[in-house]
C-alpha cells in the first residue's frame, strides 16, 4: 500500500490538516476536523458534475469552522454558483456523524437531497429515541458478567442515540445503483460490517473508489458501529471486504487517513485483522473447555490483546471492547475456528 498524495501523508505526519486537494479534474478531497481521537478529521469529496454543479459525499462533521470550510471550497471550485446554492447532491457513505453531521444543515441551505442505503436511514429512525431504556441496558450488561461497580460507567453509552443525526434521507441507496450525477457513473457496492448500511462509490472510468470507513490506510475500522442486526457484522465484513480485492488497481480515496494505491493488499491486511482477533478468542474458548459453563464476554474480553491494554479501557473504549468480543464469539460459534 503506498500513498498517492504527498500533500495528505506529509500533513498526517505533521499534525496537521491537508489542503483542498484536487484528485482528478472533477474530484476534490476537502479534510473537515472532527473532535479528538486519532482520527483528527475525515474526507469530504466533492464531485463537480458535467452541468458545473458539486455532488458531495460525506459532508463531515457538523460545526460551524467545518461549515465555512465548505462554504469556501464551493466557492473555489465552483465560483459564482452562490457557496451552498452549487450542491446538486448528497451521499452519505453511512450514518456516523463525522461522515454525514452536517448533511441536514447542507441539505436545508441547498435544497439538495440526501441519499444514503436504506439500512442506514431505518437505523436513523431507530436512533430518533434510545433503543434501550436503562433496565434493557442493565440486563445487557449483567449478561455480560460485567462487574456491578463498572455497570454504570457503560451504561450511559449502551445504544445511545447519535447527537444531531435526526436525518431526513430523501432516496434510498442499494447496491449496484448509480449516483445521479452528469458526466459520472458511480456505482454503489453495499459493503456492511462497519455499519450495516455502508457503502462503497465505484468510478470505472475515473478508476477511483471511496471506500468510508470500510478500508482505511492508517487503522482498522470497528465493526457492528451501526445499531443492532440479525447478522454477524464480522461475517459481513468479510463478505464485503473481499469485493474490494477485485478493484485492487483503483486509487481509493478513504474516509479518514490519506488516498492510496494497493487496494487489494490493503483490504487483505484489513480482513486478517479481523480474523486474528476471532481465533484469539477462539483460543480463550477453547482453553475454557471442561470448566462450569463458557466464560461471560467480560471475562473473555479481559484475556485479549488490547492497543490501550485490558486496564486501559474505560467508558466507551470498554464498552467497544465488549461490543466487539461478543461479535466474535458469535462469529465462532457458527463459523469455527478461521484458519490462519
Amino acid at each position: 500500500m503506498d500513498s498517492t498524495s504527498r500533500q495528505q501523508t506529509d500533513a498526517l505526519e505533521r499534525g496537521e490538516l491537508p489542503p483542498l486537494e484536487q484528485v482528478r479534474d472533477d474530484v476534490w478531497a476537502l479534510a473537515q476536523p472532527m473532535p479528538g481521537g486519532h482520527l483528527a478529521y475525515s474526507f469530504t469529496y466533492l464531485l463537480q458534475d458535467a452541468d458545473g454543479g458539486i455532488h458531495v459525499v460525506d459532508p463531515g462533521w457538523d460545526s460551524d469552522d467545518n461549515w465555512a470550510r465548505l462554504i469556501s471550497a464551493l466557492a473555489e471550485i465552483a465560483p459564482g454558483r452562490g457557496g451552498a446554492d452549487a450542491v446538486t447532491g448528497i451521499t452519505g457513505t453511512h450514518l456516523h456523524p463525522d461522515h454525514v453531521g452536517m448533511a441536514a444543515r447542507l441539505r436545508d441551505a441547498s435544497g439538495a437531497e440526501l441519499a444514503m442505503h436504506g439500512r442506514e436511514r431505518q437505523a436513523l429512525e431507530r436512533h430518533r429515541d434510545r433503543l434501550l431504556d436503562l433496565d434493557e441496558a442493565a440486563g445487557r450488561l449483567e449478561e455480560w458478567g460485567v462487574p456491578v461497580d463498572r455497570r454504570s460507567e457503560l451504561a450511559q453509552f449502551v445504544d445511545r442515540s447519535p447527537a444531531g443525526l435526526v436525518l431526513a434521507v430523501d432516496s434510498v441507496l442499494s447496491d449496484g445503483d448509480v449516483l445521479d450525477v452528469p458526466g459520472f457513473r458511480m456505482e454503489v457496492m453495499a459493503t456492511p460490517g462497519h455499519t450495516p448500511g455502508h457503502i462503497c462509490l465505484r468510478d470505472d472510468d475515473r478508476g477511483l473508489l471511496l471506500t468510508g470507513d470500510h478500508v482505511l490506510p492508517t487503522v482498522f475500522s470497528g465493526l457492528g458501529l451501526g445499531g443492532g442486526t440479525p447478522s454477524n457484522p464480522l461475517a459481513d465484513f468479510l463478505e464485503s471486504v473481499e469485493r474490494m480485492r477485485r478493484y485492487g488497481e483503483y486509487e481509493a480515496l478513504p474516509g479518514h487517513g490519506y488516498r492510496f494505491a494497493g487496494l487489494g493488499g490493503r483490504a487483505d491486511e484489513c480482513a486478517e485483522h479481523q480474523l486474528r482477533r476471532a481465533r484469539e478468542v477462539a483460543e480463550v474458548l477453547a482453553a475454557s473447555n471442561g470448566a462450569s459453563g463458557e466464560p461471560a464476554v467480560w471475562a473473555i474480553a479481559a484475556r485479549l490483546t488490547w492497543t490501550a491494554g485490558w486496564d486501559g479501557l474505560h467508558g466507551f473504549q470498554l464498552l467497544s471492547a465488549l461490543t466487539q468480543t461478543q461479535m466474535h464469539r458469535d462469529f465462532v460459534r457458527v463459523h469455527g475456528v478461521p484458519a490462519a
